[in-house]
């Protein structure tokens, strides 16, 4: 074919392009044409749904515990955005994420937008990155904030190409997503993370957040420290966090995450590998503020009572080139050392979850 067709350019003379001059074309076509992929918009969306069974109340549910989507994609002037949506958080519709972000080199970064607040392992995880049907006390109750601010991060790559070092830091308005008009601060909040890689697959990652609760009335500072470990299949990670409430507007709060997973590759039909799943944590008596307060004090009301919880669980991770699927089968087992009421869903409960993500 390529031969007729440098024949075909030969005779078509003068009028016509020169076989270097049609080549050259064909090249550069290619080349916008790279280009412009470049700068196409990426779509990812992850799809849950579960049924849940607590065994002491003999009573069933099924969910959609998230149906998220989001498009990102990289700019000119080295930029790139990400907007993101979850149709189906607890019934809700929320925006989760809307940033720029600048990159005017590969190790920087600056993002200004709503995102996910530098703080902590477990609750700086997208819902696609999880291991177990239902996320941590400290990823769910103590630990998780997005907030609408600014933050800057650099790394620290070696010479091998390896990351050593990770840095995140960041001012927000101070939990305030539903109005941000209204959104005006003397003081921001903040949020700061450390990832430290001092050797291939073992990370140490410092971090603290401050933030303002209650509509704004008061708040609170939480300083965490995890750790992870990965190798040949194993997955080993803990994570420690305290809260402090300025003027002691609530007592102080403990967290504790260490899970212990193991990954066996399978290759069989549509089987791609197995994981086997143990966690335990344990939070303190805690106040999110989104109660208030307690009548005539300026003491926060509990939003959750101290409480223990061991996890166990299955993982079949489906072979799939296009979808990545995972079916999830989990038992957690509750206990409330001071009797506290536990609230219907936080009780012992078989899980079982299909997850989709694209």
């Amino acid at each position: 074919m390529f031969v007729l067709f440098c024949l075909c350019v030969v005779k078509m003379g003068a009028q016509e392009l020169t076989l270097e001059e049609r080549l050259t074309q064909i090249e550069q076509g290619l080349r916008r044409q790279t280009e412009k992929q470049k700068f196409m918009p990426q779509i990812h969306g992850i799809l849950r749904g579960k049924y849940e069974y607590e065994p002491d109340l003999n009573t069933s549910r099924f969910e959609v515990r998230n149906a998220r989507l989001s498009v990102d994609g990289n700019m000119l002037l080295k930029s790139s955005y990400k907007l993101e949506v979850d149709l189906c958080d607890e019934s809700a519709i929320k925006m989760k994420d809307a940033w720029v972000r600048l990159n005017p080199i590969s190790t920087f970064r600056i993002t200004l937008g709503q995102q996910r607040m530098p703080f902590s392992i477990d609750a700086h995880r997208n819902p696609s990155a999880q291991f177990f049907a239902n996320r941590s006390f400290i990823a769910k109750q103590v630990g998780d904030m997005r907030d609408v601010g600014a933050a800057v991060g650099y790394d620290i790559i070696s010479m091998e190409n390896r990351k050593i070092l990770s840095v995140d830091a960041g001012i927000y308005n101070g939990s305030n997503l539903d109005n941000q008009k209204t959104a005006w601060f003397t003081s921001p909040a903040y949020s700061a993370r450390i990832q430290y890689f001092p050797v291939r697959g073992l990370a140490l990652i410092p971090s603290v957040q401050h933030q303002l609760i209650a509509s704004r009335n008061a708040s609170y500072t939480s300083i965490d420290f995890g750790a992870y470990y990965e190798l040949s299949g194993f997955h080993l990670e803990a994570e420690y966090l305290h809260k402090f409430y300025a003027k002691d507007a609530f007592d102080d709060c403990n967290a504790i995450d260490a899970m212990a997973i193991y990954k066996i590759p399978v290759k069989k039909g549509y089987l791609g590998g197995v994981s086997f799943l143990l966690r335990y944590d344990y939070m303190d008596n805690h106040s999110d503020g989104t109660k208030g307060f307690a009548e005539g004090t300026t003491r926060l009301l509990q939003s959750d009572a101290q409480r223990h919880r061991l996890t166990a669980g299955l993982t079949f991770h489906v072979a799939n080139k296009v979808f990545s699927t995972d079916i999830r089968l989990n038992y957690e087992n509750y206990w409330y050392p001071n009797g506290g009421a536990p609230k219907e869903s936080e009780q012992d409960k078989l899980v079982a979850e299909l997850m989709i993500r694209f």
